[in-house]
């Protein structure tokens, strides 16, 4: 995680104007702070290495939780998600990487980390509750992936977009899916109009569809053309990544940790070293 330039950018998002969003009490966290990297072929492990110091160092300075992913599909990259209920949460986390010694620690890390990088970028984004699908409760420490869809909207779309995501929404609801799709707008870090559809999965067995349902295609049934219209006008761009949590370089949530330890704090393995046989007629 390059922290200085994760920083950088949320010292720039709240010097801005933006106003204090107040915490909701159920469902997904309003503010999530993102850091993407994109990993020089061949440097995987030597990455993860770095990002364990990261993970040992904020941890022990009480820094707030963040889960790191690891991408299966496209480009070589690492996703690290945080969430807060407010830019003031965001803010006392920005504060806290600024003292001493995190601060000094994180500087010599970020040297490390970027001899590993091809690129990296920071975005804030806001949940948007009436965009998202959620039929039911979040896995929370039994997550194992994600899938995370990265959608550009033309300027002058965004109703468009709402109803094309509502669209969707219902045709999820008549196949039966139990898979959350969360939300979230782009506020700071990529062009105007991002939007990201989280969806995380304790198994990939979630992509398959339910067993005997209709299609997505017969789920939107006469609407299909509206939908196809909707989707060919209103989209600039839309790329979609599978990822693969990393919990040695995760900073995961206590409870996430209680749920299970044996993945989220997994106990290094210990070799016994085989006796070594002594030569006949030894004492």
């Amino acid at each position: 995680m390059k922290w200085t330039a994760v920083r950088m950018i949320g010292v720039s998002l709240l010097f801005s104007g933006a106003s204090l969003i107040l915490a909701q009490p159920t469902g997904p966290s309003r503010v999530l702070r993102i850091f993407r990297e994109d990993i020089k072929s061949g440097k995987g492990a030597a990455h993860e290495r770095v990002e364990t110091g990261y993970v040992r160092a904020l941890s022990k300075a009480g820094y707030p939780s963040y889960i790191a992913l690891e991408g299966m599909s496209g480009l070589s990259q690492a996703w690290f998600l945080e969430r807060y209920a407010s830019y003031e949460e965001l803010e006392k986390s920005i504060k806290m990487g600024q003292e001493e010694p995190l601060k000094s620690s994180l500087a010599a890390l970020d040297v490390q980390d970027g001899e590993l990088r091809t690129g990296e970028r920071g975005m804030i984004a806001i949940y948007q509750p009436e965009l998202s699908y959620t039929p039911g409760q979040p896995l929370g420490g039994k997550n194992r992936y994600y899938s995370i869809n990265m959608v550009r909207v033309r300027a002058g779309h965004t109703a468009d977009y709402a109803e094309l995501r509502k669209m969707t929404n219902a045709a999820f609801t008549r196949i039966g899916s139990t898979q959350r799709r969360v939300v979230y707008l782009v506020t700071s870090g990529a062009p105007t109009g991002t939007y990201l559809i989280l969806s995380a999965m304790e198994s990939l067995k979630a992509m398959d569809p339910p067993a005997g349902s209709m299609s997505m295609r017969e789920a939107y049934g006469a609407e299909y053309g509206r939908y196809e219209k909707l989707l060919a006008d209103t989209l600039m761009n839309a790329e979609n990544t599978l990822f693969a949590i990393n919990p040695k370089m995760s900073n995961p949530p206590k409870d996430y940790v209680a749920t299970d330890p044996d993945f989220w704090t997994p106990k290094p393995k210990v070799t016994m070293a085989k006796p070594v046989a002594k030569p006949v007629g030894a004492q």
